[in-house]
């Protein structure tokens, strides 16, 4: 295990955590949306027996067949917050030199690149628990995941299968 990061690379490596996990969770949410689907994409189906509504077939049951995906509540999920606390030590303060070897001084700034080349950065000891290292270093992570409403593709999707649903024989006396 390393001992010593700079701040900039654990933020980052926590920020890319961060977009893995919702990129798991979207691609997640992509294989469930597919289950609905048969192996030539057409809409898995149930067939449900439900009394007709026809004046002249009272008494009799028709036989419904009805998509899946209308059936299921669908939501999907996002990463709505993220919380990370950890104990550290700070070690010290990086000063990168320029090109030139001098080190210190103002961050570099160029016409390209208007926002500075070189920053100063804090170096952490990952290690934590102070001078004599008796307690581990700890994390304490909270990730808060939310449904949120589909999308309009999906909502016009799940229109459309409900449209195209219907009666596919009727049943005798039951």
């Amino acid at each position: 295990m390393v001992d010593k990061a700079s701040l900039d690379d654990l933020v980052e490596g926590l920020a890319g955590a961060v977009v893995e996990a919702q990129r798991r969770i979207e691609t997640h949410q992509i294989d469930n949306f597919l289950s609905f689907f048969d192996e030539d994409r057409r809409p898995k189906k149930i067939d449900v027996l439900v009394p007709s509504l026809h004046p002249d077939a009272r008494g009799k049951d028709v036989r419904y067949r009805v998509p899946i995906l209308p059936l299921i509540a669908s939501s999907l999920l996002r990463i709505k917050e993220v919380e990370i606390s950890f104990d550290t030590d700070l070690v010290g303060v990086n000063t990168p030199s320029d090109e030139s070897g001098k080190s210190g001084g103002e961050p570099q700034l160029d016409a390209e690149n208007p926002s500075p080349k070189h920053l100063k950065s804090v170096s952490l000891d990952l290690r934590g628990g102070g001078v004599f290292r008796k307690k581990p270093a700890s994390a304490h992570v909270v990730l808060k995941i939310e449904g949120r409403d589909i999308s309009e593709g999906m909502a016009r999707l799940i229109d459309r299968l409900i449209q195209v649903q219907g009666d596919i024989e009727t049943v005798g006396d039951q």
